[in-house]
């Protein structure tokens, strides 16, 4: 009798697409679909599961054990004296001869080539499940490994599984299967306080002081402030936002313009009046000339290129790092400050902020890998999967080789050298020891990072906060480890929401309505924004929404599939 299949799915993924650097991160962008890092000198295109040279006999009598393994990552990015060291010891620990064949794809192809690659089953044996892909079919059709049935030799993911948040039931089916086995980050934050956005609004400081402007705390503020930068310079759009979507509007209206867990249930975001008032709020600073008619298809390096030549001045959502680092890169002494996303004081003093779960053992809901169920050597391969985690692999890929890169201290922690220390940029600094810490660098297969590097290595952002501009990394901040956790009012209702299991039948039904719910929304959304269709209209749009899409029957679907998990979660 056929399993029947689920789907994984967290509406968490929703928050966005972009890669949290912190938990593991994405390779380095590149124009090749498979560059390949050989260990063993195989072609990895000659290297797929279930192949003869698995069965090749190593010189300690056992059984070569051969692996293809599909990952995000770049020509080159594996080859370092870390990626060296990596492999003996895990040959090592194996007590057998190993050959790692890396599969790699850069990151703005991955998903579509990854899907790809699960639509003809040529996932090799290990393969990075793409962000956002549903694997249930692939479950079902026997395409990937239960990982449930073998607990006992794959403790250590266990382990850490029953400590993060959610626990092991966030990766587990209604039927008990786990198919996806996600990246894990140790913490960097201490438990009880200290706050990371992975998000934040980015403001050119030196042109805000140049025209006595103070850096916006509230949506009104910035409109003011924009207006202000858009008569000193008439021919721009002061105002951009990164990821082409206004996400930083509907959290200072503490709301989404998708489904959302508001702390008791899912509902629909596009029904609250705060998703309403950011959309109009939108329209009113296009319709001034103050917001770039390309946010909704700038790419990060069109808006890099804008930023970088003083054509946009205020990016109301950006990636935590990048402003520092384009502080570091300006020659002509342009400096990028970080915020915390601007309020609206009618939905309260502060908005809501994208928050990275670094107080704790977490799961990387960006990076989860799958095992290839005709794997030659299922066994051998969840052992090698099970010692990915040991704490010598994990110090090994994340600090790299002691004596070169790192050195302990008095109580035995690593410490980096002087020489990546002290450089203008630790992250590049690094690059030229190989450990997955520094920049462009991946060695190995990682499962596990000890994040506390990441900190270590931090360059000096620009942080403006408590009305100063500070330099200094955002992750050593006294001001970001001075919030209290897990609970403050910058923390959204989501942030911890259920982890959700879809039945086929829930699935299948949830991917329909989403489809035409979200190319309704999209459509309307463009619209109202650049004022081709007017807010008048508003009563027209939300009955297309609920004409179009069964939004009660994806909510019916949101709210089962949470209580399905809340009733295990609380046993």
């Amino acid at each position: 009798m056929k399993k029947k299949s689920f789907k994984k799915m967290t509406a968490a993924f929703a928050a966005g697409a972009m890669c949290i650097g912190m938990l593991g991160g994405c390779g380095g962008s590149g124009d090749s679909e498979n560059n390949s890092s050989q260990a063993g000198g195989a072609d990895s295109s000659e290297a797929g599961s279930s192949n003869e040279e698995s069965q090749a006999q190593g010189e300690s009598g056992k059984d070569k054990l051969v692996l293809t393994i599909t990952i995000e990552g770049t020509a080159g990015s594996h080859e370092s004296p870390v990626n060296d060291a990596f492999e003996a010891l895990m040959s090592e620990k194996l007590g057998r001869e190993i050959e790692l064949n890396y599969n790699l794809i850069s990151g703005g192809e991955y998903g579509t080539k990854a899907q790809q690659k699960f639509a003809t089953g040529d996932i090799g044996d290990i393969i990075q499940i793409p962000f956002l892909f549903d694997y249930s079919k692939a479950a079902s059709e026997g395409m990937l490994l239960d990982i449930s049935k073998y607990e006992e030799q794959f403790p250590n993911f266990f382990h850490y599984m029953d400590q993060t948040s959610a626990g092991i039931a966030s990766v587990t089916m209604a039927d008990g299967a786990i198919y996806a086995i996600p990246g894990i980050g140790l913490p960097r934050f201490p438990e009880d306080h200290g706050m990371l956005p992975y998000n934040v609004s980015t403001y050119r400081y030196d042109i805000f002081e140049k025209l006595d402007i103070k850096i916006p705390e509230t949506i009104d503020e910035v409109y003011e402030a924009a207006k202000r930068i858009k008569e000193e310079y008439p021919d721009t759009y002061p105002i951009n936002s990164r990821w082409k979507d206004l996400r930083s509007l509907y959290a200072a209206n503490h709301t989404s313009n998708d489904i959302y867990w508001n702390g008791e249930e899912y509902v629909m975001g596009l029904f609250d009046e705060g998703y309403k008032d950011a959309i109009a709020f939108a329209n009113k600073l296009y319709s001034e000339g103050l917001l770039d008619p390309e946010y909704i298809s700038d790419d990060d390096d069109m808006l890099k290129s804008k930023e970088m030549t003083d054509k946009t001045f205020i990016v109301l959502g950006d990636w935590f790092t990048t402003p520092g680092e384009f502080t570091r890169l300006s020659t002509t002494g342009q400096i990028f400050a970080a915020t915390l996303w601007p309020a609206n004081p009618k939905y309260g003093e502060v908005a809501w902020q994208s928050i990275q779960p670094v107080n704790e053992i977490a799961t990387n809901i960006f990076a989860n890998y799958a095992v290839n169920a005709n794997v030659a050597d299922p066994e051998g391969t969840i052992e090698f999967l099970n010692h990915i985690f040991d704490d010598d692999v994990v110090r090994l890929l994340t600090w790299g080789i002691e004596g070169e890169s790192y050195n302990l201290d008095a109580d035995g922690n690593p410490v980096f050298v002087d020489e990546i220390l002290n450089a203008t940029d630790p992250w590049a600094a690094a690059d030229a020891y190989g450990m997955r810490a520094s920049k462009n660098m991946r060695p190995g297969f990682q499962l596990m990072d000890d994040s506390k590097a990441y900190v270590a290595l931090a360059a000096d952002d620009w942080l403006y906060y408590e009305g100063e501009l500070h330099q200094e990394p955002i992750e050593q901040s006294e001001y970001y480890l001075s919030f209290p956790y897990p609970e403050n009012d910058y923390i959204p209702p989501y942030y911890k929401e259920p982890v959700l299991t879809f039945t086929d039948e829930e699935s299948q039904e949830n991917g329909q309505i989403m489809t035409i719910y979200q190319t309704i929304r999209d459509e309307w959304q463009a619209a109202l924004v650049s004022g081709t269709k007017s807010m008048d209209e508003w009563d027209d749009y939300m009955e297309a929404l609920k004409s179009g899409a069964d939004i009660d029957k994806l909510l019916e679907n949101y709210n089962a599939a949470a209580k399905r998990y809340l009733d295990i979660a609380n046993k």
